[in-house]
């Protein structure tokens, strides 16, 4: 075989020296619980490596990655003129998923859907750059892949390397400005997120609260913490604080790892952090861009002591992201992926239970309100049964036969007899004007009186409440009557010359004019005051049924409440029951996911067996000793490649 046909048979034979690791661990996810499954997505191990940068608008996302490229930082100013496509400072520049490349020949390029653009001045970049904003925003832009911009070697510092040569992708900042600027981000996440070897979460150093579990929202990146080996989380502004410049300035030993751990501190005042999320080695306080080229010339002192830790951290950095996307990075980071159902389970189980609380403590509160409604039922149901049993101890009918019996009998105010009797001087008109003047004033004095069943209490306060309701009759209405029945019998007595009657019939005979005018008149007054208190009864009544008909509404209202209440709180404990339920398929699932995982080891070695018994036999089947020998050396390779692997995987589990 020549040089290059040796070279292309040992990369064919590397091409597919990790599948045996990818098949265990792809019978591994198939056999775990769907939620599971979905955080766990099999990454295809022939797909491109990347890494994204991720974070909110503002935060620096671009200057770090261009800083980690190489970019000279007094270049930075200018590139981003051109990379904000003519937008003000002060909004996010990023339109869409971007990738940054040194050109090859000195100029600038723009690649988009997989045709390339030159251009010979920045001002054309920078058009092209805004224009493609504008077509995001118009919701025209069709982002099947990021969009590649070329940067001149001008750019670039002159002692920096040629820069990662992994693919280091800028998404849209979260929380941008408008709704459509938010479905593309949301597009571009569920794009690239869930399959990146590495994602920097980025955020500045004084507002931490980036990392809390609810702002961070888009797919693959809401439990970073369940799997944090995929994630580092840089911050920008880092020592921007005046407490880290003076802990800086004061502590001779201040080193990355005192960074790191006050940094982790900071973080877990907004919450805890899982205890594999505190590995120190995810962090990456950072300073660069403007606020590292400030604290250069406004406190050179400050900046001399913190290089060394930047750029020792940078370094860091920038090796673990060349390991991560390195073959075996790329199958350990799969491999460890495992180690996330716990955590999984854990969050779903807080969440459950979280809820459970919450349902619990609404039950508790409906059960108390329920009392409340069953208490005020009670004191209605009560009322309105006291309200019946007076209606049915004084009916309207029963009032109207009392008031009957009353007009029978009625009531005289003043003293004396009634009918009065006439004097005995007979034959004499003065007796009988006497007479006329003590019916006046007995009539004045009648009155009808309805009494209630004295041996009823309530009956009796009842009639007294009809008795307040009554419109008693004035003493001009009562003279009005009088005076109309005995009108006549006055008129002829005040015709008379002589008081002496002259016949003793004609006396007899005004005797009875007089007492069937004081019958009249006393009938009139009788009707009157029956009619007043006819009315009174009525009113009495109405309002009584009135009173009845709105307790029955309140009481009807109360139950009706009450059984919303009684119904929302079968709900809640259906809820509850539900939950309760969930908690126990969350704790059967999970210790079946944890069984499974325990049983990895074992996938692995079936499949590493399997794997090695193909190519132990395909070699012994050779017949070109050299292909034999070539798959023999693919056989110990791949021995010692379990062995890295698996000894890898120990130590994270460690």
């Amino acid at each position: 075989m020549v040089k290059q046909d040796v070279m292309d048979h040992w990369h064919a034979l590397q091409a597919h020296q990790s599948d045996w690791a990818f098949r265990a661990y792809a019978r591994l996810i198939k056999t775990l619980s769907k939620d599971v499954q979905e955080k766990l997505q099999l990454k295809e191990e022939v797909a491109e490596p990347y890494v994204v940068i991720f974070g909110k608008t503002q935060v620096g996302k671009t200057t770090l990655l261009l800083d980690l490229m190489g970019i000279d930082p007094a270049q930075l100013g200018r590139i981003s003129q051109v990379m904000r496509g003519g937008r003000e400072a002060g909004k996010s520049a990023t339109a869409t998923a971007m990738e940054y490349c040194r050109s090859v020949d000195g100029r600038w390029g723009l690649t988009l859907r997989s045709k390339t653009h030159w251009f010979e001045a920045e001002a054309d970049v920078t058009r092209a750059l805004g224009q493609l904003r504008e077509d995001m925003e118009a919701g025209q832009l069709v982002a099947e892949s990021p969009c590649v911009v070329h940067i001149p070697t001008s750019f670039f510092a002159s002692q920096a390397a040629e820069g990662p040569s992994i693919r280091i992708l800028d998404l849209p900042g979260d929380n941008p400005a408008n709704a459509a600027e938010q479905a593309h981000v949301n597009l571009m996440a569920k794009t690239y997120l869930p399959f990146a070897d590495l994602v920097l979460l980025v955020g500045r150093g004084d507002d931490l609260v980036f990392l809390r579990p609810e702002a961070l929202t888009l797919p693959g990146i809401e439990d970073w913490q369940a799997m944090p080996h995929r994630f580092r989380i840089v911050t920008t502004y880092s020592y921007f604080a005046q407490s880290i410049k003076d802990a800086a300035r004061e502590d001779a030993r201040f080193d990355a790892s005192k960074s790191r751990r006050r940094l982790i501190q900071q973080i877990e005042l907004f919450g805890r952090l899982s205890d594999q999320a505190r590995d120190e080695h995810l962090y990456f306080p950072l300073e660069f861009g403007t606020s590292w080229m400030s604290m250069q010339q406004n406190e050179p002192e400050l900046h001399a002591r913190i290089a060394p830790l930047i750029a020792g951290l940078r370094s860091e950095l920038l090796e673990q992201i060349s390991q991560s996307t390195s073959p075996v990075g790329r199958l350990r980071s799969t491999l460890d992926s495992h180690l996330g159902v716990g955590y999984i389970q854990k969050k779903k189980t807080e969440a459950v239970e979280q809820a459970i609380k919450q349902l619990e403590s609404k039950n508790t509160t409906l059960v108390r309100e329920i009392a409340t409604w069953t208490a005020a039922i009670k004191k209605a149901q009560d009322k309105l049964k006291t309200a019946l049993q007076d209606l049915q101890t004084n009916t309207l009918e029963d009032g109207m036969q009392l008031i009957e019996h009353a007009g029978s009998r009625p009531m005289f105010t003043v003293s004396g007899s009634y009918p009065p009797k006439a004097g005995a001087v007979n034959d004499d008109c003065q007796t009988l004007r006497i007479l006329v003047n003590d019916y006046y004033r007995l009539l004045k004095g009648m009155r009808l009186e309805v009494k209630g069943n004295p041996r009823l209490s309530k009956s009796c306060a009842y009639w007294e409440g009809v008795r307040r309701l009554v419109n008693e009759p004035g003493s001009g209405v009562i003279e009005d009557i009088i005076d109309d029945a005995f009108s006549s019998i006055r008129y002829i007595l005040a015709d008379y010359t002589f008081d002496t009657y002259l016949f003793s019939s004609n006396y007899q005979e005004d005797l009875r004019k007089v007492h069937n005018a004081g019958n009249e008149a006393l009938h009139e007054l009788v009707r009157l005051w029956k009619n007043r208190l006819l009315g009174a009864l009525t009113v009495l009544d109405q309002e009584f049924k009135r009173d009845m008909k709105a307790l029955e509404t309140s009481l009807e209202l109360q139950q009706h409440e009450q059984m919303l209440l009684i119904k929302e709180r079968e709900r809640v404990e259906h809820e509850i029951a539900l939950k309760y339920g969930e908690l126990k398929r969350i704790a059967h699932n999970s210790q079946q996911d944890l069984d499974r995982c325990k049983r990895f080891t074992h996938l692995l070695d079936e499949e590493y067996l399997a794997e090695l018994g193909q190519r132990m036999s395909s070699a012994m089947n050779e017949q070109d000793d050299f292909d034999a020998l070539m798959q023999l050396l693919a056989c110990v390779q791949l021995s010692n490649q379990r062995v890295e692997l698996m000894r890898l995987s120990q130590d994270g589990r460690a």
